[in-house]
Parts: structure tokens; C-alpha cells; sequence
């Protein structure tokens, strides 16, 4: 199902400070509708980050065209793409981008989510991979994987052939 949305001619677009599809995706949108596209690109981020990586290379293109041209337009409309470059860099660091559609509808897809659901309907830990059937176990299991975090041991100063806490390093 993810071949559907893998075509060249989708993608996104910026109108003001917001994320669209393009004519296309947009279309394409309208027949599986939005609830289902959702649940696509959730499982298929890589699609998205194509299509945002898209937007930012018009970013940079705007950025040259405004620094390097001095094109009154491309500066005009920068600073919606500087906006969105900040959105770009969270999508990168795992965060939630957010496609607005019409009718005040939106989509939101992480490039790494949280939880991963597989078809049977488990609950995967991204950390271990580890499958659960039930939330509650799940939830329990991320509790106790936090709890397990070793601290990160602290490095100790050396002097000479005495320790740190020895009184012969306190005499002369």
C-alpha cells in the first residue's frame, strides 16, 4: 500500500506557514481518505521524509537565490521556509510533522515514533524490539527499562600511587 504513495509527482508544498499536499497528494488523499493515509505514512515515514527532503532542497535553493542574487521574490518568501526548516530539523530529531488539510484536518507523522504497532495489533518497543500484547505490559516494560538505566560512571583522577581517599595523599 506504501507503492501508492511513492510516486514522484506527490508531494508537499508550504502555503504560509503551513505544510500541504500538493495537488496530487492531495487527490490521492481524497480517495483512501485522511484517516487511512495517516496510518500509511505512520508506517512508512521514509515517504514523507522524501517529501520533506524535497521542501528543503527548495529551501536552500530560495536561501542562495536570496543571499547570492539578492532575488526580491526568494527573500519575500524565505522566511515561511525558515519556519519550516525548523519543523525539518524537529522531523529529523524524531519529532511530529503535521500536514494540514482542507477543512482544518490534519495528519501528523513521526519519522521515529514512539510505539510501534505491528498488524497483530502488539505494542514493540523501539529501544529492545521487544513485542507486547497489552498496553499495560507495555507501558510496564518501558517503566522498568527506565528504572535499569545504569548512571554513566564518573571518571576518577589519578594520584600517582595513591587513591583519592587515602590520607597519605594529603601529606606532604
Amino acid at each position: 500500500m506504501a507503492s501508492a504513495f511513492d510516486d514522484d509527482a506527490l508531494g508537499l508544498k508550504l502555503k504560509g506557514y503551513s505544510i500541504v499536499p500538493n495537488e496530487f497528494l492531495e487527490t490521492k488523499i481524497g480517495i483512501y481518505t485522511p484517516e487511512i493515509v495517516e496510518s500509511i505514512l505512520t508506517e512508512h515515514p521514509e515517504v514523507v521524509d522524501k517529501w520533506l527532503g524535497a521542501l528543503h532542497a527548495e529551501y536552500i535553493s530560495k536561501k542562495k537565490q536570496c543571499d547570492f542574487e539578492n532575488d526580491p521574490v526568494a527573500c519575500f518568501t524565505l522566511s515561511a521556509y525558515e519556519i519550516y526548516d525548523k519543523s525539518f530539523k524537529s522531523w529529523e530529531d524524531g519529532g511530529l510533522i503535521a500536514i494540514t488539510l482542507p477543512r482544518g484536518k490534519v495528519i501528523r507523522v513521526s519519522k521515529r515514533p514512539l510505539i510501534r504497532i505491528v498488524a497483530a495489533g502488539n505494542f514493540v518497543c523501539r529501544k529492545c524490539n521487544a513485542t507486547f500484547t497489552d498496553l499495560n505490559e507495555y507501558e510496564k516494560h518501558c517503566r522498568q527499562e527506565e528504572e535499569l538505566k545504569v548512571p554513566a560512571k564518573k571518571q576518577i583522577k589519578s594520584y600517582g600511587n595513591a587513591t583519592p581517599n587515602s590520607i597519605g595523599a594529603l601529606s606532604p
